[in-house]
Order: structure tokens, then sequence, then C-alpha cells
């Protein structure tokens, strides 16, 4: 290749008309070394991001997916423990309403062992009444004859 300020003519190398130097030119070439440093710093920085916040991400997907498993494990726990109230329940329900239909013929039963204790009292009572017609009667019997 042609180095600089040379022009290939012909086959050969010939000097080319050189321009004045930019009194500009190393300063500007200074200036675009430190931009594309610092792009290329900001350029890694980024990528070390990226990278950190993928990691990042993956883990939080690896944790969601862990709490996902963990919740459907409680829904179904849940689940099992409500149908097992659910059927204690309809079973304590059960119980309660054979004792109440046992309470209720015992109360029933009393009821009529009551009544006819009240009856029995009242045929007492008139026996001994008559018992006591009958006695005086014995007793002072000579009188009706």
């Amino acid at each position: 290749p042609p180095g600089l300020g040379m022009s290939v003519v012909g086959g050969t190398e010939a000097a080319a008309p050189q321009a004045p130097p930019d009194p500009f030119f190393p300063s500007q070439i200074t200036e675009t070394t430190l931009e594309v440093t610092q792009s290329t710093k900001d350029l890694d920085t980024a990528r070390g991001t990226v990278g950190a916040l993928r990691r990042s991400l993956q883990t939080l997907e690896i944790d969601l997916e862990a709490l996902c498993n963990q919740n459907a494990g409680l829904e179904a726990a849940l689940a099992e423990a409500e149908a097992r109230a659910g059927a204690h329940l309809a079973q304590v329900q059960l119980q309660v309403s054979a004792a109440e239909a046992e309470l209720r013929d015992v109360r029933a039963q009393l009821q009529r062992q009551n009544e006819q204790h009240r009856e029995l009292l009242g045929l007492k009572d008139r026996l001994e009444a008559e018992i006591a017609t009958y006695r005086q009667l014995l007793e002072g019997g000579d009188g009706f004859r």
C-alpha cells in the first residue's frame, strides 16, 4: 500500500503534493481516542450490567417457579383440609341431628311419664279417699246395718 502522502502512478509511488499539516489533527486524534476508550468502557460496563441483570432474571425466574410450585402445593393442601373439614362438619352435623332427635324423644317420653305420674297421683288420691270412706264405714259400720 502506498504510504501517507504518496500516490501510485503507473505502478510506482510518486510523491503527491502535500497539504500543510492541520494543527488540530493531533488533538482530534487524542479526543477521538479518549471518546473511543470511554465508549469501550461504557460498553463493557453495560455488558457487565446486562450480564448481571440476566443472572438476576434467571434467579428470579427460578424463585418464581419455586414459589408457584409451593403455592400449588399449599392450594392442594388447603383444598384437602377444606374437604376433610367439610366431611368432619357433615359428620358432626349428623351427630347433632341425631342428638337433637334423641333429645326430642326423651322430652316426649318424659312428658308422657309426667302425665302418667299425674294420673297415678290422681288415682292414688281417689283410692285413698275411697279407702278412707270404707274405713269409716267399717269402723262405724254398725250404724249402717
